[in-house]
């Protein structure tokens, strides 16, 4: 009997085209490029979480009482989908047996 062995995980999974950036007075001019694989553009999604991180970070030593609380909320969805990101990276690179309870 053959078992078949599964492929990477997301080995078929590419980004399309998705305009970014929009602006309700002009034609949109950002765009995601298309054949991105899902790993290279996790990654790219984590540095863009780190680099969110750090600037909410310096916002909140900057802040003053009336916004330095949507900065800290700002800055834990950040760190959680920082987190989240982090960790799916890690499960791409590094397959693990670890399997959510059925």
């Amino acid at each position: 009997m053959t078992q078949t062995v599964p492929g990477p995980p997301l080995a078929d999974c590419y980004t399309t085209p998705h305009s970014i950036g929009h602006c309700l007075e002009h034609d949109d001019i950002f765009c995601v490029a298309p054949g991105i694989s899902a790993e290279d553009a996790l990654t790219h999604i984590s540095l863009l979480l780190k680099c969110a991180s750090i600037t909410c970070n310096q916002a909140i030593e900057l802040a003053s009482d009336p916004s330095l609380g949507f900065m800290q909320c700002t800055q834990q969805t950040v760190e959680l989908a920082y987190g989240l990101a982090n960790s799916l990276a890690d499960s791409i690179s590094n397959p693990s047996p670890h399997r959510p309870p059925e």
